[in-house]
């Protein structure tokens, strides 16, 4: 079999990086993207120097204030990252026409083609990217080397930040061996905590349990285990338009809210503002979910399924209003709400067993 070479492109601390560059002076510092720490909302992300005292992506704004309380907290500029992330997708497509867009600042590109070419090696190809996006944008970003997705982007996971990071084809499960579970990716905290209940702390605990076991014991999870574990993952960089998986959109009250007369106009405001992206993507839905935070930050989140795909912003809100009166647990503040369209109908791309399998190398 002839390996291919895949790189997994992430832009370091993007959000923070560019504002950085609009404000040099911001340089060295803490900084948190996401709001005031006075309002309720959460980290969207941060500099590395933020980082080093425990701040993330996702951490409430009032307990990233708590663990870095001399940090700079600003708002985002979501049109302005955009504007920058198609600048470096842009780049990115100029080293490989197979592209694929996983987010605002994440992409995987096919540069099989470099076995082709005796003078150049995929870690000077990598090079040349990294100083292409940094002289034509001030960005830097990290890069994984491997021979499949999978691989690429854990290795990309450890060249953070600015680095780059190659998976030689045939070390891949050698690689995997002495890292944690949660560096799969897919795994996340409630799986990760599952499995360590299960006495399995590193990816060579999963790699030494035969499929059969590890079928038997969590199912077709178990599975994606197996594959991901030993390093396989045949599934294609696909170069098609990026489409997302879900649109959402939620917001933080200041202050709790048991008006059901407000909550229905926030919720419409949210319709809106998901339908609008809806048709900006040509593509309608056929599902949405609603998520509710209150007071005493018990979260729901409940799904309902649409009669047929539809992208008629009337039907999505009488649907979404009604949906709402019936979860909705009367009289108890509620501090969040939150829409998700799903199941949207333009074909983005969703990896299912069949394909980690049988895809072509």
């Amino acid at each position: 079999m002839n390996p291919r070479i895949i790189f997994h492109i992430d832009m370091d601390a993007f959000f923070a990086s560019i504002e950085i560059l609009r404000n040099p002076s911001l340089k060295g510092k803490p900084v948190i993207v996401g709001g005031s720490p006075d309002k309720r909302g959460v980290v969207s992300t941060c500099s590395y120097e933020a980082r080093t005292y425990g701040v993330h992506s996702a951490m409430s704004l009032f307990e990233a204030k708590r663990k870095c309380p001399h940090a700079i907290f600003l708002e985002g500029d979501y049109t302005l990252y955009r504007e920058y992330s198609s600048k470096v997708m842009k780049i990115f497509s100029e080293y490989s026409p197979l592209l694929e867009m996983v987010s605002i600042d994440e992409a995987y590109l096919d540069v099989s083609f470099l076995k082709n070419d005796p003078t150049l090696s995929s870690k000077q190809y990598g090079r040349a990217l990294k100083e292409a996006v940094l002289q034509r944008t001030g960005l830097t970003c990290s890069i994984g080397i491997a021979s499949n997705k999978l691989i690429a982007k854990v290795a990309s996971s450890r060249a953070k930040p600015n680095g780059l990071y190659e998976i030689p084809a045939g070390e891949e499960a050698a690689f995997l061996a002495t890292l944690p579970i949660g560096a799969i990716p897919g795994i996340g905290s409630k799986t990760e905590k599952s499995l360590l209940e299960d006495h399995i702390y590193t990816i060579a605990d999963l790699q030494e349990m035969g499929l059969e076991t590890l079928i038997d014991r969590y199912g077709t999870r178990g599975y994606y285990f197996y594959l991901a574990a030993q390093g396989i993952d045949k599934r294609p960089v696909d170069g098609e338009e990026y489409f997302p998986k879900s649109i959402g959109a939620e917001t933080t009250f200041e202050t709790d809210l048991t008006d059901s007369a407000i909550l229905l106009e926030v919720l419409l405001e949210l319709v809106q503002k998901v339908c609008r992206r809806l048709k900006k993507h040509q593509t309608r839905t056929r599902g949405f979910s609603l998520k509710l935070r209150y007071s005493d930050f018990r979260t729901i989140t409940r799904s309902r399924l649409l009669f047929s795909h539809t992208q008629d912003e009337q039907t999505i809100w009488e649907e979404a209003r009604d949906f709402f009166l019936k979860i909705h647990i009367k009289e108890t503040p509620l501090r969040l709400i939150g829409i998700s369209l799903e199941k949207l109908s333009d074909g983005y791309w969703q990896p299912t067993l069949w394909d980690w399998e049988q895809a072509p190398s």
